[in-house]
């Protein structure tokens, strides 16, 4: 019979060797699958030599920019329920935009209405975990809906320069 202390040393080994083994396989299912990386490679057509270039951002920040463009909808509407109603909307509900985890994609884990009308955007573990964009809706004297962005543990975001 083995001593206590080797199967206790074989068994800390074991623990840290799945643990290893997960954080492996979280951080590598990011990477863009065989089709993907053909169009990824590929050179950019040529453009317009007028037409000012968007900034190159890194991973992190352009995933951040990319949840504030996916909930452009919900944001939308809400502004329209606003205006139309002089109320801010409880829900997606209200709106007929159907489920917060609609709107999931590979960074995004679902976009909800709070509230007084704010637009949250919870990302998924692997990217920030815990990690919400908010975008703050103001109505102004003009009836007009202004729009702050506000990022809670997830640093990428508040690097961007129109949310904090």
């Amino acid at each position: 019979m083995k001593s206590p202390a080797a199967l206790f040393i074989a068994l800390v080994f074991a623990i840290l060797f799945s643990l290893i083994a997960y954080r492996v396989s979280v951080h590598f299912s990011q990477l863009p699958e065989a089709g993907d990386a053909a169009v990824a490679s590929a050179p950019p057509a040529p453009s317009d030599a007028a037409a000012p270039e968007a900034p190159v951002r890194p991973p992190s920040q352009q995933q951040a920019a990319d949840a504030i463009a996916r909930a452009s909808e919900v944001q939308a509407a809400v502004q329209a329920f606003y205006e139309t109603n002089q109320a801010w909307p409880r829900s997606l509900a209200a709106l007929s935009l159907g489920n917060p985890d609609q709107f999931a994609d590979a960074s995004v884990a679902a976009i909800s209405i709070q509230p007084n009308g704010v637009v949250a955007i919870s990302m998924k573990p692997h990217v920030a975990r815990g990690g919400v964009i908010r975008l703050v809706p103001t109505a102004q004297a003009d009836g007009a809906v202004s729009w702050e962005c506000r990022a809670t543990n997830y640093p990428a975001a508040t690097r961007l320069p129109d949310c904090r």
